[in-house]
């Protein structure tokens, strides 16, 4: 996935600190829509340079698009599968089915803030690299 960003600061000779404006899933007509609490978010991040960058350049920032979408898949399916997964499982009526439904739902959030955290605490985020200086 490549984003374009802006160099705020350079951190060492390999490193470099950008801007990356967060993209939404809409198509960005926010004067039409106002769905959007904060639509122009902007996240600093890490990224390799080996571009040679320097601060205040707009770039091309690249990250590995399989593992975003393993996150995302992580993050959006696996609590709602766990759901159904409780749900189905579970024997008797309606309301055992639905709690054991949300305690599911409820344990794949919680996985899915565990391996967050993990992530973060052992360096293992999102990687980032500059692969392109904007004129």
């Amino acid at each position: 996935m490549e984003q374009q960003a802006q160099v705020i600061r350079i951190v060492n000779s390999t490193t470099a600190r950008v801007a990356v404006k967060r993209k939404s899933a809409c198509s960005g007509d926010c004067h039409t829509c106002h769905g959007c609490p904060h639509p122009d978010e902007i996240v600093m991040v890490d990224a390799d340079n080996f571009v040679g960058a320097q601060k205040g350049d707009d770039v091309i920032v690249r990250s590995d698009t399989n593992r975003v979408l393993k996150l995302a898949a992580m993050l959006y399916l696996m609590p709602l599968v766990l759901f159904f997964l409780g749900y189905f499982v579970m024997p008797g009526g309606e309301t055992p089915r639905v709690i054991a439904g949300v305690a599911a739902f409820v344990v794949g959030i919680l996985i899915c803030m565990y391996v967050s955290r993990s992530m973060k605490k052992n360096n293992k985020e999102m990687h980032f690299t500059i692969v392109e200086v904007l004129e």
